[in-house]
């Protein structure tokens, strides 16, 4: 599941992923919050946490944030992806080459950083 986390910085938008993650969690929490988000004209500063809570992520749930991402390139400003799982980083440089915006990968010891980080001024 993605849980929208609360403690996270005014003005960044957080989704913690516990247990199973599939591409529906993305389609039922996520998604929605962007596209008011989006609606608003909000510039989004997003971070994900795939923790210790987390395990099975699905690749189409990745796939589906990925592809939300790529469908609304202006709309991100920062997209934090805090975690100690080594198949993200890869990942992670190849968004950041696809997608205008700042993206950076964090471990999980380091999530503060990200959360400073997101909330930065340009």
């Amino acid at each position: 599941m993605l849980k929208q986390m609360s403690d996270i910085p005014p003005g960044t938008i957080g989704f913690e992923a516990i247990g199973e993650v599939e591409d529906d969690d993305w389609e039922r929490s996520v998604e929605p919050v962007m596209r008011r988000a989006i609606a608003d004209g909000q510039k989004i500063r997003l971070l994900y946490l795939f923790g210790p809570n987390a395990h099975d992520v699905e690749g189409d749930a990745i796939s589906a944030g990925a592809g939300f991402r790529a469908r609304h390139p202006t709309s991100f400003e920062r997209v934090a992806v805090v975690s100690d799982e080594d198949w993200l980083r890869p990942a992670m440089r190849v968004m950041s080459l696809l997608v205008p915006g700042k993206t950076k990968a964090f471990a999980v010891h380091d999530l503060a950083a990200a959360k400073t980080w997101l909330a930065e001024e340009d």
